[in-house]
């Protein structure tokens, strides 16, 4: 999985974020998914890591929205996380 993300390998970014085990980054991003802010390629464009290897890109948005092991409150504040569970819960459980 080290290759960079070209379009092509869009189960790349949630397969190497599922490694984190934390399902509220991974709704997040399923949540944002295709969209043009606050997900993996949002981060990877802001940090220019577009051509970054799949691992650096997913690393940066954890920085992003994690801090000490946790959502950041801003990041959790914006989030109906019942809601994100409800759309995209099945589809987080297969890949944690």
């Amino acid at each position: 999985m080290s290759n960079p993300v070209d379009g092509g390998n869009e189960e790349a970014l949630p397969t190497e974020l599922a490694t984190y085990q934390n399902r509220k980054l991974l709704l997040w991003q399923l949540a944002v998914d295709g969209r043009s802010l606050c997900g993996i390629r949002f981060v990877a464009r802001e940090r220019d890591l577009q051509n970054a290897p799949v691992e650096e890109q997913v690393q940066a948005f954890v920085d992003d929205i994690l801090s000490d092991g946790a959502i950041r409150p801003e990041y959790d504040a914006m989030a109906d996380w019942e809601a994100l569970e409800a759309a995209h819960g099945d589809t987080a459980d297969q890949f944690l």
